[in-house]
């Protein structure tokens, strides 16, 4: 079964794994980052400084209400809405199985952003723990070399490896190389997390902008393992639902709780959409307790009325998520202007990551006028005011409402 909003393969994707995309530096290697001149701060930096002051209004999601289809227990626990009765209806998340590693992995992101971006300028030696920490036995490495963007038409039967399981055919070289949007990991995330980690530690570049680099994809992966894992709480086993919370939360079962990682982001950005995106979660893990794995092996067995409950539930986590996303993008760029040197170079090297990361939905939700104006953004070298305001004005247009 087909699940909704298969993806095209972007410019922009290709522009930032072959290395053409980036900020003009005044280094030799330039395009990687790694060169060694430049104003950006301790060399190879881009030079992207923004004169004068950005005027957009605040982020105000007043106006924003669920799909009556929405998943809604904060609304009398679900009475309200066209759900039957589940085991999340309290609001709060309720483990299919035992806890999963991925908790371990937010953990894992966190401690790289205590090394790498929320402690000052990191050293050598930062990148180096830093990625001994991305690199734990099964911890985030392990998972990005395999991660997969469940939005794209997965890899064909003809092209599996019978040796691997269905669902880890984007481990096979052959693969990644043939399908890299679908196998969006390998093909795409770890790229850039092995020339950043690997620029941070012998000193090349800007180590801001190595550190930024990290940063945006860290949160793509984590972006794309939400939905992923969601998804295949029906496709695959139900404990991946346990997996898609812990990848949003960090393992939090109450939406006001602590929560790490993405969810950490997002919820100090905008509440309201953290809320939205935590429902999401609960909607598929309501689907699965609705249909339960000792009755229903994979979504292909529910009748099909549960698949189009199913796909309403996708529906809903995928918008949320997408406008949490576009939300943390909208608030680094506001924080472009102003930033200088080192600052506002890391900044713009992570927005060239993160910002085309929606480059594919705001496509398909248009107007596309404005879709092509975040495009276009994102291939700039620096923005000016007036780029930026745009570029808010886009997001906001195309992405309002969780």
């Amino acid at each position: 079964m087909s699940f909704p909003r298969p993806r095209l393969a972007t410019l922009a994707y290709l522009l930032l794994t072959t290395g053409l995309a980036g900020c003009a530096t005044d280094g030799p290697d330039a395009m990687s980052g790694s060169g060694t001149g430049g104003t950006g701060g301790t060399g190879g930096g881009p030079v992207c400084e923004v004169d004068g002051s950005v005027m957009v209004d605040p982020i105000d999601e007043s106006a924003c209400m669920p799909l009556a289809t929405d998943y809604q227990p904060l609304d009398a626990m679900s009475a309200n809405d066209m759900w039957p009765d589940c085991v999340t209806d309290d609001g709060t998340y309720t483990l299919v199985g035992d806890s999963p590693g991925s908790i371990g992995r937010v953990e894992g992101f966190e401690g790289v952003a205590d090394l790498l971006w929320r402690g000052g300028v990191p050293t050598a030696d930062d990148f180096t723990m830093a990625r001994a920490i991305y690199a734990q036995d099964q911890g985030l490495e392990s998972r990005i070399q395999r991660r997969e963007d469940l939005h794209y038409p997965p890899v064909p039967m003809e092209d599996w490896d019978p040796t691997v399981d269905p669902d880890k055919q984007c481990s096979v070289t052959a693969n990644v190389e043939k399908y890299p949007d679908r196998c969006v990991g390998p093909g795409r995330m770890q790229p850039i997390l092995d020339e950043a980690f690997a620029n941070g530690q012998m000193g090349k570049g800007d180590p801001q902008v190595q550190a930024a680099r990290i940063e945006a994809t860290l949160l793509w992966f984590l972006y794309a393992s939400v939905y992923k894992e969601a998804n295949t709480c029906a496709t695959n086993k139900g404990k991946d639902c346990d997996s898609s919370w812990a990848y949003y939360t960090g393992g939090v079962m109450d939406r006001d709780g602590a929560v790490l990682g993405l969810a950490k982001e997002i919820k100090a950005i905008t509440g309201n959409t953290h809320s939205r995106i935590f429902d999401g979660v609960l909607a598929a893990r309501c689907w699965r307790d609705l249909y339960p794995d000792d009755m229903y092996a994979t979504i292909d067995d529910v009748p099909a009325d549960g698949q189009d409950l199913f796909n309403l539930a996708a529906e809903q986590l995928d918008n949320a998520l997408d406008r949490g996303f576009a939300a943390l993008v909208r608030t680094r760029l506001e924080q472009q202007a102003g930033l200088t040197g080192s600052d506002g170079a890391a900044n713009w090297a992570f927005l060239q990551i993160a910002g085309p990361v929606l480059n594919f939905e705001a496509g398909k939700r248009g107007p596309a006028d404005q879709a092509q104006v975040l495009a276009d953004l994102w291939a700039m070298d620096c923005p000016t005011t007036a780029d930026i305001e745009a570029g808010v004005a886009a997001l906001d247009a195309i992405f309002p409402c969780p």
